[in-house]
């Protein structure tokens, strides 16, 4: 077996909490794990079949663990025979996302395989019966069935968001993209009828979570609609992401405090699932007045457009920000470049308002300001004239 201490497949394949889904696909590309995920109490009984078939000399070498109770399941390894299983295409893996996305990401995916592998528990430790009986979940037809109509929803939720420029970051259209793979994949697949059916189940759970998601998402954009505060501020953030951004002046309790003991940090963002916020300074706190508040406000929100580049791209591909900074624009700089668009927006030349200097402190010139122009057309983000 191989692996060194930082093999992050290895730590997995040994850990009872690693789901069973993730088992069966650390299993499926790492043969040399096999006898550590066969002896995990968490590896349910199908996949160690499947190892056994594929790999028995690994097989013999591991003790099975004894249990009376079918462990909850999460999929298997879809293959025909003994060859090793096909997985399909994906745009995105959990990886990529947790490096793009960061630790909330990560939590919430824990949350949701959580909730699954509950819900699949309960549904086979009732019994399922032998192969040959009669099914006592609904069967993988009317799974797929399930699949459809939900994602039918889902498109017509999402359709909703035509135009806003952080469409990509409520909608998340690659997770859906994920999941029809996925549901692809178990069409093909030749795996026990009872396997097919848990994981049919899985992608079912999975499709009506996530449509769920988003119209929670919606019903609450639909309350934030109004300036409530009436500030300029908060009609920029109106304006922009038609109440699926909200805005919050706490950037002194929610943002990282800055490094530099002379700096006082105005603002920053939260990009999650669940939730997009601008966070800014409250007003007995910052300086500048009303300008200084709309200069940060904008150069936020440029954060949140420039994270769209995740939620459009495939892997291996660069959105359409990262090829401005690639290009050397904004000295190649995420944030000089939100301070380009703040710039750009409000039509300054300084990043000086009053007796305070916010920002990087590079003034775009003529030429980055047009490609911030054509950028923001792109992505429909506002942008006057």
């Amino acid at each position: 077996m191989t692996g060194a201490p930082d093999d992050l497949d290895l730590l997995a394949a040994g850990d009872p909490a690693t789901p069973p889904q993730r088992l069966a696909d650390i299993a499926a590309r790492r043969h040399d794990l096999h006898a550590v995920i066969a002896a995990n109490p968490s590896t349910y009984p199908e996949l160690r079949q499947w190892i056994g078939q594929v790999n028995p000399g690994y097989a013999q070498q591991i003790a099975v663990p004894s249990t009376s109770v079918v462990p909850p399941y999460a999929g298997a390894p879809y293959g025909s025979g003994f060859a090793a299983p096909p997985v399909a295409p994906r745009r995105k893996g959990l990886g990529w996302i947790f490096a793009g996305c960061g630790c909330l990401t990560l939590v919430a995916g824990i949350v949701i395989a959580a909730v699954v592998i509950g819900g699949l528990g309960a549904s086979t430790a009732g019994g399922g019966g032998s192969d040959g009986g009669r099914p006592t979940a609904s069967t993988v037809d009317e799974q797929l069935a399930v699949i459809r109509t939900e994602s039918t929803e889902y498109e017509k939720l999402a359709a909703q968001l035509d135009g806003n420029p952080v469409a990509p970051l409520v909608a998340q259209p690659t997770r859906f993209q994920r999941l029809q793979a996925d549901a692809e994949a178990l069409k093909a697949s030749t795996a026990l009828e009872k396997v097919r059916q848990a994981q049919a189940r899985t992608l079912a759970e999975r499709a009506t979570k996530y449509r769920t998601d988003l119209q929670r998402l919606i019903t609450a954009a639909e309350g934030r609609r109004a300036n409530a505060s009436g500030t300029s501020e908060e009609q920029l953030v109106d304006s922009a992401g038609n109440g699926f951004i909200d805005i919050q002046w706490n950037a002194d309790s929610e943002c990282r405090a800055s490094e530099n003991p002379e700096s006082t940090t105005a603002g920053c963002v939260t990009n999650t699932p669940e939730q997009l916020i601008v966070h800014i300074l409250p007003p007995e706190k910052r300086r500048g007045g009303d300008e200084a508040a709309r200069l940060t406000t904008l150069h936020e929100l440029a954060h949140l457009y420039q994270y769209t580049d995740v939620e459009t791209t495939s892997d291996g591909e660069v959105g359409p920000a990262m090829k401005l900074k690639n290009a050397g624009l904004f000295q190649g700089s995420g944030e000089v470049m939100s301070d380009c668009y703040a710039l750009t927006y409000l039509g300054l030349n300084s990043l000086t308002v009053g007796d305070v200097t916010l920002g990087y402190g590079y003034v775009c010139n003529d030429s980055e300001r047009q490609a911030i122009r054509d950028w923001a057309k792109a992505i429909h983000a506002p942008m006057p004239g």
